[in-house]
């Protein structure tokens, strides 16, 4: 059996009950807070924007726009919903960089028009992402032009459509085929409205191809390990490294499952990178009682590849750029002692007061035998601070002191080896939810939604994210009045 063959038959033949109870529950949570980020995203400009570009593609009144109410077709509710989900970079950091707001958007409108439940949402969520892991490059991706979530997201998207939709083997081979040549989505527009849009064309996509082969839409029946095919397009050896091939990508499906593992859920609506600095020196700040003004410079190391020190990211001009950019992230984190939604608005950018703090945050760019010495001496923990190289920050305060810290990837708060309580979830579920619903709706869907896989009907449970819908008495089981 081919690698193919034998991710079509591993999507086919797993079943919910056979996945880990952890798993679900990480399914589930990303799946509640990437709702909320959807809801959120509706309001800023690019979320108004592709709503009423949503208006005009419209199609069969199928699936909804979360959460302004309009019905379209499925592939455009995913492809509005998807573009919502990743409009401030609030979704989870996970398999291929941020699954949920590609799956959950494809999965909504595919369940919604069937009207599925959450637990067959959350068999085909979990799928999905597991599908989108094996798949996903092990090398320095940020040497690797194509961004992951976008070209891994589209298979990953597919898998979840393929087993809601309960294609069968051969349905479903084709269905990944499709999808291998949609595939795509570049790096450089990382800062941009393109961004957010990779996940809305991708769960657009997921939705597209699973509906052709459920027709009888035909494909390359081996796009995994076809010569021509999805690996060597678009990863190859230099990426996948010498121990990984179509094959082992295939058989590591499930074996183990990985979503309970390296899923985070994020503090920040900006870049993860980012993350790890905004903690170091939030902290450094609460346990030494100085701010912005006492600070001489900042020092943070970044490597060779990293998206971070792009000159357009470096001094960025809009809050689109500011979440990519590793300057603005730590001079907002002085001035403001947060990070937060507001921190990304384009009048945020301009603060003079963070302003001139740029000035004082010093990137020094690692090169290649740098990073290659701390690895092989095992110098600085893997990931952590400033993403790749684990360095700690710096920082020089204007009395002489010097003061350092780094954050490794297992104690960043919202990571597995670290997670957010419940309640820390909802809260920001709630915060988000709060810029687009009423309270009352707010709390409906907090009901429905925390507990997704006790969802009888998606159809139902759809109602409390559309604005100005009478859901008072909607039940926890997103299936009518309690």
């Amino acid at each position: 059996m081919g690698p193919t063959e034998q991710m079509a038959n591993w999507i086919v033949n797993t079943t919910y009950d056979e996945m880990p109870a952890a798993a679900k529950r990480v399914a589930g949570e990303t799946c509640f807070d990437c709702l909320g980020g959807m809801l959120a995203g509706s309001v800023q400009p690019l979320g108004r924007t592709i709503i009423d570009y949503g208006h005009k593609l419209g199609g069969d009144p199928e699936a909804t726009v979360i959460p302004e109410g309009r019905r379209l077709s499925t592939p455009n509710a995913a492809l509005v919903n998807g573009t919502l989900a990743h409009a401030m970079d609030f979704d989870d950091s996970s398999a291929f960089a941020h699954s949920a707001s590609i799956l959950l958007p494809a999965l909504l409108a595919l369940a919604e028009a069937r009207g599925a439940s959450g637990r067959e949402l959350l068999e085909a969520y979990i799928i999905g992402h597991e599908v989108g892991e094996a798949l996903t490059p092990r090398g320095k991706t940020g040497e690797y032009p194509f961004q992951k979530q976008p070209v891994i997201g589209r298979m990953g998207a597919t898998a979840a459509c393929a087993k809601l939709l309960r294609l069968d083997r051969e349905q479903t081979r084709m269905a990944l085929g499709i999808a291998g040549s949609m595939a795509s989505g570049l790096e450089h527009n990382l800062g941009t409205m393109t961004n957010p849009l990779h996940a809305g064309l991708a769960a657009r996509d997921g939705v597209m191809a699973a509906e052709l082969a459920a027709r009888g839409w035909t494909s390359g029946e081996r796009i995994l390990e076809h010569p021509l095919g999805f690996i060597n397009a678009f990863m190859g050896p230099a990426f996948l490294g010498p121990a990984q091939n179509p094959q082992a990508l295939a058989e590591r499906l499930g074996n183990p499952y990985r979503i309970q593992d390296i899923v985070t859920l994020k503090k920040y609506p900006c870049g993860l990178s980012n993350h790890y600095t905004i903690d170091a020196l939030l902290e450094l700040m609460q346990e030494h009682h100085f701010g912005f003004r006492d600070v001489e410079s900042v020092e943070v190391s970044q490597p060779y590849y990293s998206h971070y020190i792009d000159p357009v990211n470096e001094r960025p001009r809009t809050g689109l750029q500011g979440k990519f950019s590793m300057v603005y992230n730590a001079a907002a984190a002085l001035v403001l002692g947060k990070v937060d939604i507001d921190t990304f608005s384009d009048q945020r950018v301009k603060d003079p007061r963070i302003q001139e703090t740029m000035d004082k945050i010093h990137v020094r760019v690692l090169s290649k035998w740098e990073i290659g010495y701390d690895e092989i001496e095992q110098r600085w923990p893997k990931g952590g601070t400033t993403g790749a190289t684990g360095r700690p920050i710096v920082v020089r305060l204007k009395g002489g002191k010097v003061l350092s810290k780094a954050v490794v990837p297992g104690r960043l708060l919202g990571s597995q080896k670290n997670p957010w309580a419940f309640e820390n979830i909802r809260d920001k579920f709630e915060t988000n939810a709060r810029l687009a619903l009423p309270e009352h709706q707010v709390q409906a869907a907090v009901r429905v939604w925390s507990g997704p896989e006790q969802i009888k009907d998606i159809q139902e449970a759809i109602r409390c994210v559309v604005a100005c819908q009478d859901v008072a008495l909607m039940g926890t089981d997103g299936h009518g009045p309690a």
